[in-house]
């Protein structure tokens, strides 16, 4: 390796370390880093596949992170968590083995409406939490639901923090706080669970992935205590526009 690819190499592991610290604060406040880090990635030369499998392995150390600082929170939902959390995993694994039987080209032509579909999301969240605030029921097909949308965070997982908390908001009892943790236990289940199968089938950027797993790791518990302390609104419309932005310019190109 010469002195210039390895300087050029150098700089882009400080910018995966950037944008690692930036994703795990947002997945865990907003849940849609993927909408920054993917882009990012993209412009580094990875290929899509290989900027949605480097996602999706390397959220996994800040989800799990994240975890164990809102243990406090997830204390009080364990009889809600033995009843998603199958239903997650196997989603999950689903949605990453269906990657991997399409060819990778449908994948390719599929990225600029996944990535619009999640800006879109996050961009809508607001109003759906509002509608969820006036709902007075929480009963509906809670296990469905988060089984179809693990089976999207298994293919491609851009915006499925704001999906589980929207689901979760209508179809379970808790506090913005405590439903906000079961989101980040159903992102780390739904990342967790493609991204092993992922270490053994897909073409993993290793060395990006690493550094971006151990920044997100850094990150979790930051973003858990932000959680706490900012509205996440704000960040979501800034996040939202980031990513339609980015799916308009991988469309048009």
């Amino acid at each position: 390796m010469s002195a210039a690819q390895a300087k050029v190499i150098g700089v882009d592991l400080i910018v995966v370390a950037a944008v690692g610290l930036l994703a795990g604060v947002i997945n865990t406040v907003a849940g849609a880093g993927a909408l920054v880090t993917f882009p990012v990635f993209l412009a580094l030369g990875m290929s899509p596949l290989q900027a949605n499998v480097a996602n999706c392995i390397g959220v996994v150390p800040g989800n799990v992170a994240s975890m164990v600082t809102f243990r406090k929170e997830l204390a009080t939902q364990k009889p809600l968590l033995r009843k998603v959390m199958l239903p997650a995993a196997i989603g999950s694994l689903l949605g990453g083995l269906v990657l991997f039987v399409l060819p990778e080209r449908v994948f390719t032509y599929l990225v600029p409406a996944l990535l619009g579909l999640g800006a879109l999301l996050v961009l809508i969240q607001p109003l759906v939490a509002k509608k969820l605030r006036s709902a007075k029921t929480h009963r509906g097909p809670i296990k469905s639901l988060v089984f179809g949308t693990s089976v999207y965070g298994g293919y491609f997982g851009t915006g499925i923090g704001v999906i589980f908390f929207a689901v979760l908001g209508l179809f379970a009892k808790g506090t913005t706080h405590q439903l906000n943790a079961v989101k980040v236990v159903l992102q780390g289940i739904a990342n967790g669970v493609a991204g092993v199968l992922f270490c053994f089938i897909a073409p993993v950027p290793w060395p990006q992935t690493l550094v971006f797993g151990a920044m997100t790791m850094i990150a979790g518990p930051v973003g858990a205590y932000l959680s706490r302390k900012i509205p996440p609104a704000p960040l979501r419309y800034i996040i939202g526009t980031l990513g339609l932005v980015a799916a308009v310019r991988l469309a048009i190109a």
